[in-house]
């Protein structure tokens, strides 16, 4: 009878370990629900303003690349290979970094970290001229906003 309430109970634990883990919200894919005001460049590929998401592809051997999709429909925009990024200190905030644009220049991407790492993604630069974005006359910054 002893037997039977070990193995019951082992079992029972064994279960509870192989459920818990897809409920569990580990965010592998660093989904983010970004919104800009101005046009931004992700190398080379120029958002105009909108909401877009961000997530990380999960594979086993890479944690670089990169789907960009509008948030409005989940339509794919981009697939983009970055670089692996370190900081020493993980933010409590999902951090984006770009890099200095002249005028006349749309805010080109530098890096993203998601919340809480320390490992991120880098993007490479491409400088793209503030007219190769419809609707968007006079765009110099690429101000980011509302990141959620």
């Amino acid at each position: 009878m002893k037997s039977i309430r070990v193995l019951t109970v082992v079992s029972l634990g064994l279960l509870e370990g192989f459920l818990a883990n897809p409920l569990r919200a580990d965010n592998k894919n660093k989904e983010t629900i970004v919104k800009i005001d101005r046009p931004m460049n992700v190398s080379g590929t120029v958002l105009p303003a909108g909401r877009y998401v961000f997530e990380l592809a999960y594979t086993q051997t890479a944690r670089d690349i990169v789907y960009i999709r509008d948030a409005s429909d989940f339509h794919l925009i981009a697939t983009i290979l970055g670089n692996a990024a370190y900081r020493p200190t993980p933010y409590r905030k999902s951090t984006w970094t770009f890099y200095p644009t002249a005028p006349g220049q749309v805010a080109t991407l530098k890096t993203w970290f998601f919340s809480g790492d320390n490992d991120g993604v880098q993007f490479r630069d491409d400088n793209v001229p503030a007219g190769a974005v419809a609707k968007a006359p006079g765009a110099t910054t690429g101000a980011v906003g509302g990141m959620k």
